[in-house]
């Protein structure tokens, strides 16, 4: 069971995402080298030195904290706290040039999603969620505002994004795609913003696949705060062991729907 969140850990969690932004934006279309990891999944030296700027940070501030990361392995798992680093959400958007990749930060208590940041350098937007409150954004105008989701009615008038079918393996790809077939409308290419959109009440759905826990658990806190629902397949509360399934919605009803579909 988790407690309150501190205000430290909150302020921290603001000032690494204030932090990776400028390293990030230094390269963000320049001419910089792309390579592939053992995944497939490409990677840049904005990734890299991004997460090493944001762990020398925790290093000082949080030294007794656990820390993993997508870019380089982790650190005290077994700690109370544990921060969960994704440098560059959507490196593929970011190297072509695409303003939707984002830097997620997440604090986990125990394994549990406790406070997460969906920071979006080239667009000026953040949010962010703690648990027991409000999840905020700020941007457009907004700072430090209230995001609420919205109710959509149905599966049927869902719009519903993904990254990629690709992210998807056959079995998977034939779930989503009755969740597709059902829903109103379907949208790719979207990354980690798909979940502040469902947050800030502008689409409905998100059914993912293939995840790590630095791809999903600042959406957990996030979305949750906006009083939408997010699980994995099974409907169960994503942790840091969870399988990399992930459905959010904004309607409650709607994510029972698809919940139904996927796990036909």
């Amino acid at each position: 069971m988790t407690g309150k969140i501190d205000q430290v850990f909150i302020d921290l969690a603001l000032r690494l995402a204030d932090a990776s932004g400028p390293v990030i934006l230094d390269y963000f279309r320049t001419s910089l080298a792309v390579e592939q990891k053992d995944d497939a999944s490409p990677v840049t030296r904005a990734d890299r030195e991004t997460e090493t700027v944001l762990r020398e940070m925790l290093a000082t501030a949080a030294p007794d904290h656990g820390v993993l990361g997508e870019e380089h392995g982790s650190e005290r798992l077994d700690a109370e706290y544990v921060w969960v680093l994704d440098p560059i959400d959507g490196t593929r958007a970011f190297v072509n040039g695409i303003p939707l990749f984002g830097t997620l930060i997440a604090l986990t208590q125990n394994g549990t999603p406790v406070l997460g940041v969906i920071d979006h350098p080239a667009l000026g937007e953040r949010w962010l969620g703690v648990a027991g409150a409000p999840s905020l954004h700020w941007g457009r105008g907004d700072d430090g505002a209230p995001v609420q989701s919205r109710p959509c009615g149905g599966l049927d008038r869902a719009l519903l994004c993904a990254t990629s079918p690709e992210m998807f393996s056959s079995d998977q790809l034939a779930r989503f795609q009755k969740v597709s077939a059902a829903a109103r409308d379907t949208r790719f290419g979207t990354d980690c913003y798909a979940y502040a959109m469902v947050a800030s009440g502008q689409t409905d759905l998100v059914v993912e696949a293939g995840m790590q826990p630095y791809d999903y658990l600042a959406h957990a806190v996030m979305v949750t705060g906006a009083g939408g629902v997010i699980t994995d397949w099974q409907g169960a509360a994503l942790t840091l062991k969870s399988p990399g399934t992930v459905l959010a919605a904004g309607d409650p009803k709607v994510h029972a729907a698809a919940l139904q579909l996927l796990s036909d």
